[in-house]
């Protein structure tokens, strides 16, 4: 089966070469990083699609761990809804800080960033299946 590489290439698609297609890996690891950047109700039709980070993004308020749980169950919650592909999906959401050097101002800026692994098992083929992505979010104002 053949699975729809993102972004589409719509110059080569008009062309007839076929530089669209991926693996079924890669087609699940493009739904999953769709529903981490989408917010909720950014998609038409499916106000329940994305994740809380971008709910959470800038509230300082809210402590680490409850902002990775917040995030982890609200993955959780869109993949085993929209990735029916997968089945024992379990998410980690790691959140941290760190120092990034700003050349403009000479000074440095304190960010945070969250490491998502996301793993589970393919259906039809029962091979576990690992994803990961960084997320840089956040400045913190100093």
């Amino acid at each position: 089966m053949k699975y729809i590489k993102l972004p589409i290439n719509f110059s080569s698609l008009i062309k007839g070469k076929d530089s669209s297609s991926c693996s079924l890996e890669e087609s699940i690891a493009q739904s999953i990083m769709m529903q981490i950047t989408s917010r909720y109700g950014e998609v038409a039709g499916r106000p329940d699609f994305g994740s809380d980070i971008w709910e959470l993004e800038f509230n300082q308020l809210v402590k680490v761990y409850e902002w990775e749980e917040d995030v982890k169950q609200s993955l959780l919650k869109t993949i085993n809804l929209y990735e029916k592909r997968l089945y024992d999906v379990d998410v980690t959401v790691n959140l941290s800080e760190f120092e990034k050097e700003s050349s403009l101002r000479r000074r440095r800026d304190i960010r945070r960033k969250a490491d998502i692994f996301v793993t589970g098992k393919i259906i039809y083929q029962d091979l576990p299946f690992h994803f990961n992505t960084v997320l840089y979010i956040s400045p913190l104002s100093q």
